[in-house]
């Protein structure tokens, strides 16, 4: 059976919260490095390493490893739904 939502009690939220806390590591290991030569291969590593570090962040809170969660105050709540509220009301072109 594949993991799916559908089916959430075989997707295997420990593995993935350990592989997802290995590539915030090495993406965080990557971004702070000071002493990289200026050249092609270091901005595309350094690309990847953010890319990863997003697309991992992007995840639902339950696959991340617990040291990334955090509270999120009714102030945030309250300034997304303005966020939306506004680009709901942009016109689309």
């Amino acid at each position: 059976m594949m993991p799916s939502i559908k089916n959430a009690e075989s997707i295997a939220f420990s593995r993935i919260k350990l592989l997802v806390a290995d590539v915030l590591k090495a993406a965080r290991e990557v971004t702070r490095r000071d002493d990289a030569p200026d050249t092609q291969e270091a901005y595309a590593l350094l690309n990847l390493a953010q890319t990863a570090e997003s697309l991992a962040l992007s995840l639902p809170v339950e696959m991340l490893p617990d040291e990334e969660w955090r509270y999120v105050s009714d102030a945030e709540y309250a300034a997304c739904d303005e966020l939306l509220a506004i680009l709901a009301d942009l016109p689309k072109d």
